[in-house]
């Protein structure tokens, strides 16, 4: 079989000169649909196996990636960025607050449905759930990573974890506020959150297997609180900037 893009002889699945797939096949439906998931949403297999598996073994696949077993796994950036720029979107067609949105207007009295005279970056932020997300991501890594100190996971790596995380927090929020559209109550913002927590305990009891158990509890509750605060001054110090 001669490669269709070199026109090397191919005897295994891929061109020993120019590494192409030897299973090229005519454009069809199913491949071009194939395509433009891959291409314009970064969807591909890898997406698929990487949520399933951080809804039944998330600490032991996270693990597995950071290990090296990475070929079957969905990168962590592009994870969050997928996941929460759905759950962005259907915050606007619920016409419902993000988690940013909501952080923003505890400090500023912001409404993001609403013109205000918020800065040019609280409003970009607001707008941009995603990339917000990651701004914040490494913050919360950093409270991790202090928390979880002596347990051999360094600061990037606990970027990975949490992204991973996050992602799969945005499917928890995706699926709540699309039940806002159908039902009107107020504790339907509530519970994600529980869940959300709850399921980052969850994924680090699974991950963080070294040391005392309890203690591994108790560490997975002073990142929220070190979050809380890092994430509050940083905010009281960008609303004094703003003011002057």
């Amino acid at each position: 079989m001669d490669c269709k893009n070199c026109g090397e002889i191919v005897e295994g699945n891929f061109c020993p000169n120019c590494g192409q797939s030897s299973k090229v096949k005519r454009i069809n439906f199913f491949n071009f649909f194939t395509q433009i998931t891959e291409s314009v949403f970064l969807i591909n297999k890898g997406f698929f196996y990487t949520l399933i598996n951080l809804f039944l073994r998330p600490g032991q696949s996270i693990r597995n990636f950071l290990d090296g077993k990475r070929k079957y796994h969905f990168k962590p950036l592009a994870y969050v960025l997928v996941l929460s720029t759905v759950y962005y979107l259907i915050s606007r067609i619920a016409e419902q607050n993000t988690l940013i949105d909501d952080l923003i207007t505890g400090f500023f009295n912001y409404d993001a449905n609403k013109e205000s005279t918020l800065s040019p970056f609280l409003t970009w932020l607001s707008a941009n759930y995603a990339y917000a997300t990651l701004i914040l991501l490494p913050l919360f890594s950093l409270s991790s990573f202090i928390c979880f100190l002596g347990l051999k996971v360094n600061y990037l790596e606990h970027i990975v974890l949490n992204a991973y995380i996050t992602g799969q927090q945005a499917i928890f929020y995706s699926i709540f506020i699309s039940l806002e559209i159908f039902i009107t109550n107020d504790i339907l913002e509530v519970i994600p959150v529980f869940i959300s927590v709850g399921y980052t305990f969850w994924v680090y009891w699974q991950f963080f297997i070294e040391g005392n158990r309890v203690l591994n509890i108790i560490r997975s509750i002073f990142t929220y609180l070190l979050y809380t605060l890092l994430a509050a001054a940083g905010l009281s110090v960008i609303g004094d900037l703003l003011q002057h």
